[in-house]
């Protein structure tokens, strides 16, 4: 009786001042809330414009979705009470210690959605942090749901793959104590090794890039692996070009955080126009020719091959700028296929043309094109040519939003695709205009 009394008493304030007072709560005490009586439930779920829901959406606080704009927010009116409840039973998810399989990769679609869904990077608030990614990386680092044994043991899926290429290994560091730190990456990198070099993901089926052979969509198991591969292997080497290197995790997932992409040239949605740095790494083709046909009786690789004392893996630092050009000038030794025509119209397909110098200071030209596919994401296709003949070609995914810090991901191979062709992963990412010169400056030397 004395609860519904003091009910009684509160319900006497105006509601407008009640809904003010509540968007000061937490979510989970706002539902507790309107448990308590018929009266608190239908404040709290009953009116049609979902102010208080709204409220406590952004005051949380989470990006404000209504300044994202297409492709990356779906069409339709946007319901702040289901999905900042969906956001709220993620975390539960995640902190719980029992959680199931299927739980948890419905918390880890969450998660990337909020990860899809941060405010693109404007002018003059470039180092302003974006609160949706703030609280993914909180809820993740708190729970250390990453490493839930259901997820460590079960087979990899799509969207767990997804959420650690945001990541980029940054929730995997280890100190010099941690053991098991140290073995834990050990065997990523082993893993993902095997991935990236095994020549039986290359196919036209899939452009010879990270792609399903199926679905011909993103395999995003594949571009997680060639983000662990290319990033340690320059762990490996920390005073190779010491100051620069491709900027990772979810901060850099966000559109328009490269450089100079916050006022983009008219047509260059992408953010092409301007000067690049691309790290490509390879093996020995004798190790990647024994690391493919050397168990055919076996009928797989030998992922223990890497841990010989001999393997070797390279890594180069290729220097690029980069300038739009119009379809009609693409020129006639560009073989590569072209994109089909973009149903986006704010995103037509770009063509480019530029210039590399790679180790040595050898010169070559670059010609290519970027695309919008479907749901948002943006592929990059483009082929170096040197002394007239076209020699490489390259598929590539950007990680995250349009024109991201994070850069564009992906595969390398011989342009002819021939049996044996070698292969090897890159990652692509733009840099200031003042940023340091080493491999163009070796002309000069």
């Amino acid at each position: 009786m004395a609860q519904i009394a003091s009910l009684s008493h509160v319900f006497q304030i105006p509601s407008e001042i009640i809904e003010h007072a509540l968007t000061l709560c937490h979510p989970h005490d706002v539902a507790s809330f309107s448990q308590t009586c018929r009266q608190a439930r239908r404040l709290v779920y009953g009116s049609p414009d979902q102010y208080l829901w709204r409220q406590l959406f952004l005051l949380f606080p989470f990006d404000d979705p209504r300044q994202i704009p297409s492709p990356f927010q779906e069409d339709g009116e946007f319901n702040w009470r289901k999905e900042l409840r969906r956001r709220m039973k993620a975390q539960l998810i995640a902190c719980r210690a029992s959680s199931t399989l299927e739980d948890l990769l419905t918390a880890i679609e969450t998660f990337i959605s909020v990860v899809r869904s941060a405010a693109p990077v404007t002018c003059g608030h470039e180092r302003v942090s974006s609160p949706n990614l703030l609280w993914v990386v909180e809820v993740l680092q708190s729970t250390n749901m990453l490493r839930s044994p259901s997820l460590v043991s079960g087979e990899s899926s799509q969207s767990l793959a997804r959420l650690r290429a945001y990541l980029a290994l940054t929730l995997d560091e280890y100190d010099e104590y941690d053991v098991e730190g140290k073995e834990r990456l050990k065997s990523i990198r082993t893993r993902s090794r095997c991935q990236v070099y095994d020549l039986r993901n290359y196919h036209q089926g899939n452009d010879w890039g990270p792609f399903n052979i199926t679905t011909r969509k993103v395999d995003w198991t594949h571009i997680e692996s060639i983000i662990n591969v290319v990033s340690m292997n320059l762990s490996d080497h920390p005073y190779d070009w010491p100051d620069t290197r491709p900027r990772y995790g979810l901060e850099a997932t966000r559109a328009y955080s490269a450089p100079g992409t916050t006022a983009l040239a008219t047509g260059d949605w992408a953010g092409i126009e301007g000067h690049w740095r691309r790290y490509v790494c390879f093996m020995d083709y004798r190790d990647l020719f024994a690391f493919n046909y050397g168990n055919r009786g076996r009928g797989q690789q030998d992922s223990t091959y890497f841990d010989t004392p001999n393997f070797e893996e390279a890594a180069r630092l290729i220097e690029l700028n980069l300038m739009l050009i119009d379809a009609q000038a693409v020129p006639e030794v560009y073989i590569l296929d072209r994109f089909p025509d973009s149903p986006y119209k704010h995103y037509p397909n770009l063509y480019f043309t530029g210039s590399s110098w790679g180790i040595q200071g050898n010169e070559a030209t670059v010609v290519g094109s970027v695309a919008m596919s479907e749901g948002g994401v943006v592929r990059w296709r483009f082929a170096s040519i040197t002394n007239s003949q076209i020699q490489w070609s390259s598929e590539g995914v950007q990680v995250g939003g349009i024109a991201s810090a994070f850069g564009v991901i992906g595969t390398w191979t011989g342009i002819h695709h021939d049996h044996g062709d070698p292969v090897g992963p890159f990652w692509l990412y733009k840099v200031e205009d003042d940023h340091p010169i080493y491999m163009q400056a070796l002309i000069n030397n």
